[in-house]
């Protein structure tokens, strides 16, 4: 696929994630350069506590589009990716939502585009295995925004260019993905494919 402009994402939209599961999910974006492809080999990070890995089910846009409702959303979905939502700690304890945590070089390893947009992405098992271990599982069905609702939200907040990818959290376990050299990991999502990667 075309790299995209921006990468825009969704935390705590998995319920039992966040704090409640009535609250807005968190928006915040990944910059261009935070995208990779399957196979790629991260360097881990310098002067970091923690680093991390989760498994995101990505939207890829099909052209730009702005202020979309709900119903209209199918109509800008060019397909459906897998990726890695990539992260380290920040400093002075800030929140790791932000650039320094987020954007980094290949903070984003994207499976092949599935273009069967009209897959049903309610219940989709995902996974996330760490040197061939499962380390995270779950389901799309605990999504608070789903995918129409996902698209439609970030839409009325900004506009979205074609090829720009959504990513729509990750379902509870994301703590036992933390990261260390010569570590490979592999993400899943049923009917969507798998992305793998490794550190060094």
């Amino acid at each position: 696929m075309v790299r995209p402009s921006t990468i825009h994402c969704l935390a705590l939209n998995y319920s039992g994630v966040g704090p409640s599961d009535h609250e807005e999910p968190l928006y915040f974006i990944k910059s261009s350069e935070a995208y990779a492809t399957n196979g790629v080999i991260i360097s881990y990070p310098n002067n970091v506590s923690r680093f991390w890995t989760e498994v995101e089910l990505g939207i890829v846009i099909s052209e730009d589009c702005q202020n979309i409702t709900e119903d209209e959303a199918i109509k800008y979905v060019e397909g459906f990716v897998v990726c890695g939502d990539i992260s380290c700690s920040n400093i002075y304890s800030r929140d790791h939502h932000l650039a320094f945590s987020k954007s980094r070089k290949s903070f984003c390893p994207t499976s092949k585009v599935s273009k069967n947009k009209f897959i049903d992405t309610n219940n989709l098992n995902m996974i996330t295995e760490i040197n061939g271990k499962v380390t995270q599982k779950g389901s799309t069905s605990s999504m608070i925004l789903n995918v129409s609702q996902s698209l439609s939200y970030i839409s009325n907040i900004t506009e979205l260019k074609k090829s720009d990818i959504i990513i729509t959290g990750t379902p509870k376990g994301w703590q036992n993905n933390f990261l260390k050299s010569g570590d490979k990991i592999k993400h899943k999502i049923e009917k969507v494919g798998e992305v793998e990667f490794y550190i060094k």
